[in-house]
């Protein structure tokens, strides 16, 4: 099977880079991250409109598709912007909302006014790994999340509780009485997170998601994770070797030194094998494949994985410069750590692998 990108899709990846470039180059992300600003950037994707990409137009969005999501989460991850936002919102909560509650106003509605909506779900596992960490009493949500993407800045809660047919969503303000959220400063400075916990908060529910349709949308935004990873990766290669062939060891550039050739085309090979599976996956993810939630998964274990593999080497090769705070690779280096477990580790997806495809017997 050949897959190619069709002309439409090659210029919209194009015209994504070339925005980046010229308007969110790293010495400005660098500024955001140091003084906390990283709202400016949600202010600029959503005047660009971005985070109605893969959103129906007929639902106010941009239209577009899985693989469309890939180009673009790709290019994020290449310039290591702040993206926690339109994950969390682009990739989890208009979903949910488009799916939940069965009309588009409230999709429109954020998508128009740029409001972030954090979805109260823990950082570290699959979005449909959930527990139960918060249920309804007496009308009112009580419970505790840890790591919720996004949530400090967040100007709503949206909260899936468990139901007998699936999941209810509840949505209240980030503000409400009785809910406490805690910001975590994480060792990558361009994502937000923090702590969520609820003590008898009022929420109003929104609608409902099956089962079947959460784990959907779980794999599809763990997609958009391997899909950044892989854009980090790609980055990383191309700093590294831009710089072995400017630093000299005995009077000969180090990337000529066949160790570091290889070093670097390991991270190729990583590069090569993650992009075909993040590409077969989102193209099965699109058309509803039985089998596309799989494919997401081993991508998400593969490319994240090949990400810091991919930020170790790049490192060692930059050799001491490579560890100073100040240099711009230790964004690449801190992405690709955080992503690695971000919406699940590797081992939580390989263990849904080995279960779907029966490699384990008791």
């Amino acid at each position: 099977m050949q897959f190619a990108f069709n002309e439409e899709q090659q210029m919209f990846q194009d015209a994504i880079r070339g925005c980046l470039q010229r308007d969110v180059p790293l010495t400005r992300t660098r500024t955001w991250a140091e003084a906390g600003l990283l709202g400016e950037f949600d202010e600029f994707s959503a005047r660009q409109g971005w985070p109605g990409l893969g959103i129906p137009e007929d639902a106010g969005g941009q239209g577009g598709g899985m693989v469309e999501l890939a180009l673009f989460f790709e290019e994020l991850g290449r310039a290591a912007v702040p993206s926690g936002r339109l994950l969390a919102t682009t990739g989890l909560a208009l979903p949910l909302m488009l799916l939940g509650t069965g009309g588009i106003e409230p999709v429109a509605r954020v998508i128009e006014d740029g409001a972030g909506v954090a979805v109260v779900v823990p950082g570290g596992r699959p979005v449909d790994g959930m527990g139960g960490e918060v249920v309804l009493r007496d009308h009112k949500l009580h419970g505790a999340v840890p790591l919720v993407l996004d949530a400090s800045d967040a100007a709503f809660l949206m909260v899936p509780v468990r139901s007998a047919s699936g999941w209810d969503l509840w949505l209240l303000e980030a503000g409400a009485t009785g809910a406490v959220v805690t910001p975590r400063r994480l060792v990558d400075h361009t994502r937000r997170f923090a702590d969520v916990a609820f003590d008898g908060a009022v929420a109003q529910r929104i609608g409902a998601v099956s089962a079947d349709d959460l784990s959907y949308i779980a794999a599809r935004v763990a997609l958009m994770v391997a899909a950044e990873s892989l854009g980090l990766a790609r980055r990383m290669l191309e700093m590294t070797t831009a710089y072995v062939k400017e630093r000299v060891q005995f009077g000969v550039p180090v990337g000529s030194f066949q160790a570091v050739k290889h070093a670097a085309a390991e991270i190729l090979v990583d590069i090569e094998a993650a992009h075909s599976g993040i590409y077969y996956a989102a193209w099965a993810m699109e058309i509803r494949a039985a089998d596309g939630p799989l494919h997401a998964w081993m991508a998400k274990t593969f490319a994240t994985e090949a990400a810091v593999r991919a930020a170790d080497r790049a490192l060692f090769l930059h050799g001491a410069i490579g560890y100073t705070w100040e240099y711009d690779l230790h964004y690449f280096y801190k992405r690709a750590k955080t992503n690695l477990e971000l919406f699940g580790a590797p081992k939580a997806y390989r263990d849904r692998i080995a279960d779907v495809m029966e490699l384990v017997t008791n």
